[in-house]
């Protein structure tokens, strides 16, 4: 039984974490950990506030203090600084990496039998940093990346048929970033290919759009970042863990051989249970999709050399 979680990072993103937390899930301790702990307190103060709304019995506390997860359940990562004009990828990892490595050690030292969820960009280089430093399994480690992207894809498919999202299955595999691989050979609309609904014109026009997704929203907030899907996206994990609902959700993992691919994390569907990630799904990929998959690990030692 989950009983604890830890947000580490009270940004847009982890606060609204918090918000879907509290409202979906019952849990004991709720902890919000920030380098502002005036942020992190003001937050969990808010929260705190919705209870007579949401009627939960969740101790939120707000913190500078990281000491406070100890013995979590689950952490999620989400602490670091966002992508600014003029950076690329391999910066954001130099900085971002610095203060994940140290986030590690202490989630390894005070709540060692936890499973993480990484937010922190660049998604896939970061998760990889937290295998690496954590010494925890592969399969307790989760990036949240896929799955959001994947809502995106499901929402421009959504757009040009105007048919129930519900009838839609989209899957976006891959890297977080542009060089992402949206499924089209396993994303259909009640079980029918999306060229039965779509031309082909459509269909490249909408995977090019999803891989530009994040960049398109960035452009109209300009300091700021999309937080209302991302959180969703990663509440939507935690909640199949907390309630142990062996659900197929794409997320980024270490792979060992699986796709063909060693010792890089690519977001590829996964069942998720109380365990974390309960096992890899193998896709029947196109010939091409399987090219463009594996192509994707220079990509990603770019990032990380």
């Amino acid at each position: 039984m989950v009983k604890k979680i830890s947000i580490i990072g009270s940004g847009s993103v982890g606060s609204m974490l918090a918000f879907h937390i509290l409202s979906g899930l019952d849990i004991k301790d709720l902890v919000l950990v920030d380098i502002s702990g005036s942020l992190a307190k003001g937050i969990a103060l808010d929260l705190e506030d919705t209870r007579g709304f949401l009627k939960f019995n969740t101790h939120v506390l707000g913190t500078s203090n990281i000491n406070h997860i100890e013995n979590s359940d689950i952490v999620v990562i989400t602490c670091g600084i966002p992508r600014k004009e003029g950076m690329t990828r391999y910066d954001l990892f130099k900085t971002n990496s610095k203060i994940v490595i140290e986030v590690t050690r202490k989630i390894k030292r005070l709540a060692p039998m936890s499973l993480i969820v990484v937010v922190t960009n660049p998604l896939d280089a970061i998760t990889y940093v937290v295998n690496k430093h954590s010494g925890f399994g592969r399969f307790r480690i989760m990036g949240m990346g896929s799955s959001l992207d994947s809502s995106r894809f499901l929402n421009l498919i959504y757009s040009e048929t105007k048919i129930s999202p519900y009838n839609i299955d989209a899957l976006v595999c891959g890297l977080h970033s542009k060089d992402m691989l949206p499924v089209t050979s396993c994303s259909n609309i009640k079980g029918n290919s999306l060229d039965a609904f779509l031309n082909q014109g459509k269909i490249e026009k909408i995977t090019q759009r999803v891989k530009e997704r994040g960049k398109e929203i960035v452009s109209f907030l300009k300091n700021r970042s999309a937080s209302f899907a991302p959180s969703l996206s990663c509440y939507k994990l935690i909640e199949a863990i907390v309630k142990d609902k062996n659900e197929i959700i794409p997320v980024s993992v270490l792979l060992q051989g699986e796709y063909g691919l060693r010792d890089v994390c690519l977001g590829v569907p996964c069942v998720i249970s109380r365990k974390g990630i309960d096992r890899i799904v193998k896709l029947c990929l196109s010939v091409e999709e399987k090219g463009l998959l594996k192509k994707m690990k220079s990509k990603f030692l770019e990032c990380i050399r």
